[in-house]
């Protein structure tokens, strides 16, 4: 699977990376830091350019979220509310996040991007709560750019011995994908039980207000 991405990537190049992490941090679920990681492996062996990579994942991010903040500023909750739904979220749990932007917006928007769910929801409650689009565009430019280049600057600078580690057995790679697996299902799990938390203090509570 991961040559098929990488092979695709080669193909498609850069357009590809942008498209699908605008398309994530829309709000879909696409698996944006794959293909970020993909594309800086490729970077790596020159078969990509680190900048593009760098640039079209960036762009996408950012303008991925500003589709999110539009998007909930214009429709508000209920259009939130039945989009968290579908992600296993109650209007509570939601109700709860949207006051962590009220109290402490502009941090939660730098390392948004860090963590699933929250990545694809940022936009959406940065937009219902009515944050500043100035503040909310400074932070999400920032926090892009951190994001993008952590992992495909990550990828492109252990590209060389990914490959190494990869041509010495597939039992390599298995370990390698299955601590992966398990570091993201904890931070993943750990951020969706917290979430689930403060929805049940939160209990019956109205949406907050500004």
């Amino acid at each position: 699977m991961l040559d098929q991405l990488m092979n695709f990537l080669a193909d498609y190049g850069v357009v590809v990376v942008f498209v699908g992490i605008l398309i994530e941090s829309s709000g879909l679920p696409v698996p944006g830091e794959s293909l970020l990681v993909a594309a800086g492996v490729l970077a790596s062996q020159g078969r990509l350019g680190f900048l593009e990579v760098f640039l079209a994942a960036w762009a996408g991010g950012v303008l991925g979220d500003n589709v999110g903040y539009v998007i909930g500023y214009r429709y508000g909750r209920g259009f939130v509310y039945r989009w968290g739904m579908k992600m296993g979220l109650s209007r509570q749990q939601i109700a709860r996040m949207e006051q962590r932007f009220l109290d402490r917006g502009p941090p939660i928007v730098l390392i948004a991007r860090f963590i699933l769910i929250l990545r694809q929801l940022c936009g959406f409650i940065a937009g219902t709560t009515r944050m500043p689009w100035l503040k909310f565009s400074f932070y999400n430019v920032l926090g892009a750019a951190l994001w993008t280049g952590a992992y495909s600057g990550g990828a492109y600078l252990l590209g060389t011995a990914v490959e190494r580690y990869l041509s010495a057995g597939r039992w390599v790679f298995g370990a390698v994908a299955l601590v992966f697996v398990i570091a993201s299902a904890t931070t993943i799990l750990g951020f969706i039980r917290e979430a689930r938390r403060d929805g049940e203090d939160a209990g019956d509570a109205e949406p907050p207000t500004r």
